[in-house]
């Protein structure tokens, strides 16, 4: 993937590092992805929720591609945000950072509205739980699920304006697409990522939603990983 790591558990980016040894969660490429695909509304200034912030790594991307941008990252999981705003404090965006140990649920029902919302959401529903408490929390999400994540978008958490943008596997498609209809949201945008070329299914789908009622028609693209498109989505951050 490009990114160096230390023995410390230390990803190294272009402008920004981030250690993630206390997180459950490490830093992955869907994370990757979704900092370098997710967009937030052209304003003087936008406030975006990173839900599962994990060592902030989405958080920090954002900070680094958009200067209007200022993030609240919150995690279910204490030593994650610990670490979460080590990064962040170590980084050029420390004053753009915030860091907050909140369950979703919790943190929705504050009444707060944000103008973009981004999330690399817990999905491994079927498989043995882990016996890590921290890792089965990041991963199955007492109170974080996609359904979860749109409905309070719908209600009130992302503004009217707002633009909601997540990661899930290709073949939960179905399950979202219905959800996502059912809480009133609509696609405004999907990149099927595809991990070999030539592949007929893709691993991952990038999504983004809105709380307008827009007619337009969703933008759909393919990514290959490790193509030109994907070198050039990545390419501020790997070294």
């Amino acid at each position: 993937m490009g990114t160096s790591k230390t023995r410390e558990s230390v990803f190294r980016f272009k402008r920004f590092d981030v250690a993630n040894s206390l997180s459950a969660m490490k830093v992955g490429t869907d994370g990757v992805l979704l900092g370098a695909w997710a967009c937030v509304p052209d304003a003087s200034r936008t406030t975006v929720l990173d839900v599962g912030t994990g060592s902030g790594l989405i958080a920090l991307m954002l900070a680094q591609r958009f200067d209007n941008a200022f993030i609240t990252g919150i995690d279910i999981v204490e030593e994650a945000c610990e670490e979460a705003r080590v990064n962040a404090a170590a980084s050029p965006w420390a004053r753009r950072i915030v860091i907050e140990h909140a369950g979703f649920c919790e943190y929705a029902g504050r009444g707060v509205s944000f103008d973009a919302v981004v999330s690399n959401p817990p999905f491994f529903k079927t498989e043995i739980k882990a016996a890590d408490r921290g890792r089965m929390l990041a991963r199955h999400g007492a109170d974080l699920d996609y359904r979860v994540i749109m409905r309070a978008c719908a209600e009130g958490l992302l503004s009217a304006d707002g633009i909601l943008s997540m990661v899930s596997p290709a073949e939960r498609q179905n399950d979202i697409m219905f959800d996502m209809e059912l809480c009133g949201l609509r696609l405004s945008r999907m990149t099927r990522v595809f991990t070999k070329p030539g592949a007929h299914t893709p691993s991952r789908l990038l999504w983004e939603m809105r709380r307008d009622k827009k007619a337009s028609p969703p933008i759909v693209e393919d990514l290959l990983i490790g193509s030109d498109a994907y070198k050039a989505l990545t390419g501020d951050f790997y070294l």
